[in-house]
């Protein structure tokens, strides 16, 4: 079964970062991914960690930009 690693910041009454997924994600996580389109880029396969964790630095990558809408999401949510 695979593996996958949700790497972006916590969403709370979500899920946290570092959060390791076996099978469906959760409802609540779905539901947010309807709302946030970036969370599915930083759920990851476990095998990629290193490769993906290294992107989230890179200024313009896919996974940093991903990071910052659910940070701006989160903010408004406050």
């Amino acid at each position: 079964m695979n593996q996958r690693m949700y790497i972006g910041p916590a969403i709370p009454g979500a899920v946290k970062q570092g959060t390791v997924f076996l099978g469906d994600l959760p409802k609540e996580l779905t539901d947010l991914t309807e709302k946030i389109p970036g969370i599915k880029n930083l759920i990851i396969p476990i095998e990629d960690i290193t490769k993906k964790s290294q992107a989230l630095r890179e200024p313009g990558s896919v996974e940093c930009v991903s990071y910052n809408k659910i940070l701006d999401y989160l903010e408004g949510v406050k």
